[in-house]
Protein backbone atom coordinates (compact mmCIF):
# COMPACT_ATOMS: atom_id res chain seq x y z
CA UNK A 1 0.00 0.00 0.00
CA UNK A 2 1.67 3.38 -1.12
CA UNK A 3 1.45 5.40 2.28
CA UNK A 4 0.53 9.32 1.67
CA UNK A 5 2.35 11.48 4.24
CA UNK A 6 0.85 15.31 5.33
CA UNK A 7 2.92 18.05 4.52
CA UNK A 8 2.70 21.33 6.50
CA UNK A 9 3.27 23.68 3.36
CA UNK A 10 4.57 27.32 3.46
CA UNK A 11 4.77 29.50 0.76
CA UNK A 12 5.81 33.31 0.21
CA UNK A 13 2.25 34.53 0.72
CA UNK A 14 2.10 32.69 4.17
CA UNK A 15 2.02 29.54 5.98
CA UNK A 16 -0.86 27.17 5.60
CA UNK A 17 -1.37 26.63 9.41
CA UNK A 18 -2.30 22.75 11.34
CA UNK A 19 -5.27 22.70 12.83
CA UNK A 20 -4.56 21.98 16.72
CA UNK A 21 -6.55 20.34 19.45
CA UNK A 22 -6.16 19.92 23.36
CA UNK A 23 -6.99 16.86 24.30
CA UNK A 24 -7.99 15.84 28.07
CA UNK A 25 -8.22 12.54 29.09
CA UNK A 26 -6.22 9.75 30.55
CA UNK A 27 -2.54 8.36 28.99
CA UNK A 28 -2.44 4.69 28.95
CA UNK A 29 0.53 2.31 29.17
CA UNK A 30 -1.84 -0.78 27.49
CA UNK A 31 -5.05 -0.67 25.85
CA UNK A 32 -4.75 1.36 23.26
CA UNK A 33 -7.29 3.91 24.58
CA UNK A 34 -7.55 7.83 25.40
CA UNK A 35 -4.54 9.78 24.99
CA UNK A 36 -2.94 7.01 23.34
CA UNK A 37 -5.46 6.38 20.26
CA UNK A 38 -6.34 10.11 20.31
CA UNK A 39 -2.45 11.36 19.63
CA UNK A 40 -1.97 8.52 16.84
CA UNK A 41 -5.45 9.24 15.10
CA UNK A 42 -5.18 12.91 15.25
CA UNK A 43 -2.02 12.94 14.41
CA UNK A 44 -1.98 11.11 11.01
CA UNK A 45 -5.49 13.35 9.97
CA UNK A 46 -3.03 16.54 9.90
CA UNK A 47 -4.11 17.95 13.23
CA UNK A 48 -1.99 18.64 16.22
CA UNK A 49 -2.79 16.87 19.00
CA UNK A 50 -1.84 18.69 22.75
CA UNK A 51 -2.97 16.44 25.44
CA UNK A 52 -3.22 17.25 29.06
CA UNK A 53 -3.58 14.24 31.39
CA UNK A 54 -6.11 13.51 33.67
CA UNK A 55 -4.53 10.23 34.88
CA UNK A 56 -1.70 8.15 34.24
CA UNK A 57 -2.38 4.41 34.30
CA UNK A 58 -0.13 1.63 34.14
CA UNK A 59 -3.02 -0.02 32.05
CA UNK A 60 -6.77 1.07 31.54
CA UNK A 61 -9.36 0.46 33.99
CA UNK A 62 -11.00 -3.07 32.19
CA UNK A 63 -7.61 -5.14 33.73
CA UNK A 64 -7.99 -7.21 36.60
CA UNK A 65 -5.56 -4.77 38.42
CA UNK A 66 -4.06 -1.48 37.38
CA UNK A 67 -1.81 1.23 38.89
CA UNK A 68 -2.57 5.13 38.69
CA UNK A 69 -1.52 8.59 39.49
CA UNK A 70 -3.95 11.74 39.28
CA UNK A 71 -2.77 14.22 37.50
CA UNK A 72 -5.74 16.80 38.99
CA UNK A 73 -2.57 19.14 41.07
CA UNK A 74 -1.33 19.02 38.23
CA UNK A 75 -3.90 20.24 35.37
CA UNK A 76 -4.09 24.20 35.84
CA UNK A 77 -0.54 24.51 34.87
CA UNK A 78 -0.95 23.63 31.70
CA UNK A 79 -3.97 26.13 31.05
CA UNK A 80 -1.67 28.55 33.07
CA UNK A 81 1.62 27.82 30.42
CA UNK A 82 -0.73 27.69 27.37
CA UNK A 83 -1.84 31.01 28.02
CA UNK A 84 1.19 32.62 28.76
CA UNK A 85 2.69 31.08 25.83
CA UNK A 86 -0.25 32.47 23.36
CA UNK A 87 -1.70 29.33 22.20
CA UNK A 88 -4.80 28.65 20.97
CA UNK A 89 -7.10 25.89 20.01
CA UNK A 90 -9.05 25.00 17.16
CA UNK A 91 -11.25 22.36 19.16
CA UNK A 92 -11.16 21.01 23.06
CA UNK A 93 -11.90 17.28 23.41
CA UNK A 94 -12.58 16.07 26.79
CA UNK A 95 -12.89 12.34 27.62
CA UNK A 96 -11.85 10.13 31.25
CA UNK A 97 -11.72 12.49 34.43
CA UNK A 98 -11.13 10.90 37.99
CA UNK A 99 -13.57 13.50 39.88
CA UNK A 100 -15.86 16.54 40.07
CA UNK A 101 -12.52 18.41 40.41
CA UNK A 102 -11.44 17.75 37.07
CA UNK A 103 -14.73 18.63 35.46
CA UNK A 104 -14.60 22.07 37.30
CA UNK A 105 -10.46 22.17 36.01
CA UNK A 106 -12.24 21.36 32.22
CA UNK A 107 -15.22 24.06 32.56
CA UNK A 108 -12.36 26.95 33.21
CA UNK A 109 -9.87 25.55 30.55
CA UNK A 110 -13.23 25.36 28.28
CA UNK A 111 -13.78 29.33 29.43
CA UNK A 112 -10.16 30.55 28.49
CA UNK A 113 -9.72 28.79 25.39
CA UNK A 114 -13.01 29.30 23.96
CA UNK A 115 -14.10 31.34 20.81
CA UNK A 116 -16.65 31.45 18.59
CA UNK A 117 -15.20 29.40 16.19
CA UNK A 118 -13.92 26.24 18.59
CA UNK A 119 -15.32 23.02 18.71
CA UNK A 120 -16.11 21.66 21.60
CA UNK A 121 -16.06 17.48 21.69
CA UNK A 122 -17.31 16.02 25.02
CA UNK A 123 -17.07 12.09 25.20
CA UNK A 124 -19.20 11.66 28.29
CA UNK A 125 -17.35 8.97 29.69
CA UNK A 126 -19.47 7.45 32.57
CA UNK A 127 -20.02 3.90 32.36
CA UNK A 128 -20.85 0.46 29.79
CA UNK A 129 -23.13 -2.30 30.13
CA UNK A 130 -26.29 -0.17 31.57
CA UNK A 131 -23.72 0.88 34.88
CA UNK A 132 -21.66 3.55 35.73
CA UNK A 133 -18.38 2.61 36.62
CA UNK A 134 -17.83 1.87 40.24
CA UNK A 135 -15.70 4.60 41.11
CA UNK A 136 -18.38 7.37 39.57
CA UNK A 137 -20.80 8.94 42.22
CA UNK A 138 -23.99 10.50 40.77
CA UNK A 139 -22.72 13.64 41.98
CA UNK A 140 -20.00 13.16 39.30
CA UNK A 141 -22.03 11.73 36.84
CA UNK A 142 -24.43 14.76 37.50
CA UNK A 143 -21.78 17.16 36.84
CA UNK A 144 -20.44 15.23 33.25
CA UNK A 145 -23.86 15.60 32.30
CA UNK A 146 -23.36 19.54 32.84
CA UNK A 147 -20.07 19.22 30.82
CA UNK A 148 -22.21 17.62 27.56
CA UNK A 149 -24.17 20.64 27.88
CA UNK A 150 -21.53 23.02 27.08
CA UNK A 151 -20.36 21.00 23.94
CA UNK A 152 -20.52 21.29 20.05
CA UNK A 153 -20.93 17.43 19.55
CA UNK A 154 -21.04 14.82 22.45
CA UNK A 155 -20.22 11.18 22.14
CA UNK A 156 -21.98 8.81 24.43
CA UNK A 157 -22.17 5.22 24.71
CA UNK A 158 -25.85 3.96 24.86
CA UNK A 159 -25.31 3.56 28.57
CA UNK A 160 -24.02 7.27 29.33
CA UNK A 161 -26.46 8.53 26.69
CA UNK A 162 -29.24 6.84 28.84
CA UNK A 163 -27.60 8.58 32.20
CA UNK A 164 -27.78 12.03 30.15
CA UNK A 165 -30.96 11.46 29.55
CA UNK A 166 -32.74 9.36 32.62
CA UNK A 167 -34.19 7.21 30.96
CA UNK A 168 -34.07 3.38 32.11
CA UNK A 169 -31.27 1.10 30.40
CA UNK A 170 -32.82 -1.90 31.10
CA UNK A 171 -36.61 -0.56 30.10
CA UNK A 172 -34.79 0.72 26.80
CA UNK A 173 -32.96 -2.45 25.88
CA UNK A 174 -35.97 -4.31 25.96
CA UNK A 175 -36.54 -3.45 22.35
CA UNK A 176 -33.31 -4.37 21.76
CA UNK A 177 -34.62 -7.41 19.03
CA UNK A 178 -37.77 -5.42 17.42
CA UNK A 179 -38.47 -3.03 15.10
CA UNK A 180 -38.87 0.18 17.31
CA UNK A 181 -35.54 0.42 19.26
CA UNK A 182 -33.90 2.30 16.99
CA UNK A 183 -37.05 5.11 16.73
CA UNK A 184 -37.43 5.00 20.54
CA UNK A 185 -33.71 5.92 20.90
CA UNK A 186 -34.45 8.37 17.94
CA UNK A 187 -37.27 10.35 19.90
CA UNK A 188 -35.08 10.16 22.70
CA UNK A 189 -32.30 11.40 21.23
CA UNK A 190 -34.24 14.48 19.34
CA UNK A 191 -36.13 15.25 22.86
CA UNK A 192 -32.85 15.82 24.43
CA UNK A 193 -31.33 18.22 21.13
CA UNK A 194 -34.41 19.90 21.78
CA UNK A 195 -33.29 21.17 25.08
CA UNK A 196 -30.07 21.17 23.89
CA UNK A 197 -28.12 23.22 21.11
CA UNK A 198 -25.71 20.34 20.05
CA UNK A 199 -25.01 16.84 17.68
CA UNK A 200 -25.39 14.23 19.18
CA UNK A 201 -23.13 10.41 18.54
CA UNK A 202 -24.68 7.67 20.03
CA UNK A 203 -22.22 4.95 19.56
CA UNK A 204 -22.57 1.10 20.14
CA UNK A 205 -26.37 0.49 19.94
CA UNK A 206 -26.38 -3.24 19.72
CA UNK A 207 -29.37 -5.11 17.94
CA UNK A 208 -29.00 -8.46 16.61
CA UNK A 209 -25.80 -8.95 15.05
CA UNK A 210 -25.32 -5.94 14.31
CA UNK A 211 -23.81 -2.37 15.61
CA UNK A 212 -24.92 1.24 15.07
CA UNK A 213 -24.45 4.21 15.80
CA UNK A 214 -26.98 7.01 15.94
CA UNK A 215 -26.13 10.13 14.37
CA UNK A 216 -29.03 13.42 16.08
CA UNK A 217 -28.84 16.99 14.81
CA UNK A 218 -31.96 19.50 14.83
CA UNK A 219 -33.78 19.62 11.84
CA UNK A 220 -32.27 16.73 10.44
CA UNK A 221 -33.44 13.21 9.99
CA UNK A 222 -31.30 10.72 12.41
CA UNK A 223 -28.85 8.43 10.54
CA UNK A 224 -27.39 4.94 12.16
CA UNK A 225 -24.20 3.82 10.38
CA UNK A 226 -24.33 0.05 10.39
CA UNK A 227 -21.49 -2.02 10.92
CA UNK A 228 -21.28 -5.83 11.65
CA UNK A 229 -20.66 -6.85 15.33
CA UNK A 230 -18.04 -8.87 16.33
CA UNK A 231 -17.15 -9.76 19.82
CA UNK A 232 -18.35 -8.33 22.27
CA UNK A 233 -16.93 -4.97 22.60
CA UNK A 234 -13.00 -3.67 22.50
CA UNK A 235 -10.71 -1.28 24.49
CA UNK A 236 -10.62 1.71 23.03
CA UNK A 237 -13.07 1.77 20.39
CA UNK A 238 -15.20 5.11 21.80
CA UNK A 239 -11.98 6.98 22.13
CA UNK A 240 -11.05 6.09 18.47
CA UNK A 241 -14.42 7.08 17.57
CA UNK A 242 -14.37 10.32 19.20
CA UNK A 243 -10.85 11.23 17.76
CA UNK A 244 -11.80 10.34 14.30
CA UNK A 245 -14.65 12.74 13.92
CA UNK A 246 -12.63 15.38 16.08
CA UNK A 247 -10.29 15.61 13.11
CA UNK A 248 -13.19 14.96 10.38
CA UNK A 249 -15.25 17.60 11.99
CA UNK A 250 -11.99 20.06 11.54
CA UNK A 251 -10.63 19.20 7.93
CA UNK A 252 -14.47 19.92 6.76
CA UNK A 253 -16.56 16.79 6.73
CA UNK A 254 -20.48 16.57 8.14
CA UNK A 255 -20.73 14.70 11.23
CA UNK A 256 -22.52 12.13 9.49
CA UNK A 257 -19.39 11.38 7.04
CA UNK A 258 -17.04 11.51 10.29
CA UNK A 259 -18.98 8.95 11.74
CA UNK A 260 -18.92 6.32 8.71
CA UNK A 261 -15.38 7.25 8.18
CA UNK A 262 -14.82 6.15 11.94
CA UNK A 263 -16.70 3.01 11.81
CA UNK A 264 -15.03 1.85 8.72
CA UNK A 265 -12.13 2.30 10.04
CA UNK A 266 -12.84 0.62 13.40
CA UNK A 267 -14.80 -2.02 11.87
CA UNK A 268 -12.04 -3.41 9.61
CA UNK A 269 -9.72 -2.74 12.64
CA UNK A 270 -11.74 -5.32 14.73
CA UNK A 271 -11.71 -7.56 12.02
CA UNK A 272 -8.13 -7.54 12.15
CA UNK A 273 -7.78 -8.35 15.59
CA UNK A 274 -9.97 -11.36 15.94
CA UNK A 275 -8.32 -13.03 13.48
CA UNK A 276 -5.76 -14.17 16.57
CA UNK A 277 -5.88 -14.65 20.30
CA UNK A 278 -6.99 -11.82 21.91
CA UNK A 279 -7.84 -9.84 24.98
CA UNK A 280 -10.46 -7.32 24.77
CA UNK A 281 -8.50 -5.08 27.28
CA UNK A 282 -5.50 -4.98 24.92
CA UNK A 283 -7.52 -2.81 22.08
CA UNK A 284 -7.84 -3.53 18.51
CA UNK A 285 -5.02 -3.80 15.69
CA UNK A 286 -6.06 -0.22 14.59
CA UNK A 287 -2.25 0.67 13.51
CA UNK A 288 -1.90 -0.30 10.57
CA UNK A 289 -4.97 1.06 9.35
CA UNK A 290 -4.22 4.59 10.19
CA UNK A 291 -2.95 5.54 6.91
CA UNK A 292 -6.46 5.13 5.61
CA UNK A 293 -7.20 8.55 7.87
CA UNK A 294 -5.31 10.60 5.92
CA UNK A 295 -7.16 10.74 2.78
CA UNK A 296 -4.65 12.65 0.68
CA UNK A 297 -5.72 12.29 -2.98
CA UNK A 298 -4.83 9.48 -5.22
CA UNK A 299 -5.21 5.69 -4.69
Amino acid sequence: KQIKYLIVCSTLCGVISIKRVAVINDLSGFGKCSLTAAISVLSVMGVEPCPMPTAVLTNQTGYKDFRSVDMTDAMPNYAEMWQMLGKNFDAIYSGFVSGERQIDIIFEFIGRFRTKDTLILVDPVMGDNGSSYATYTKSICDKICSLAKSADVITPNLTEFCILTDTDYESLIAFEKGDLYLEKISDLAMSYLRKNDQQLVITGINTDNKLYNGVFSKGKQPSFIGAEQYGNGFSGTGDLMASIICGSLLNGLDLVGAVKKASEFIEKSVIDTIQSPYDRNDGINYEKYLYTLADIGGE
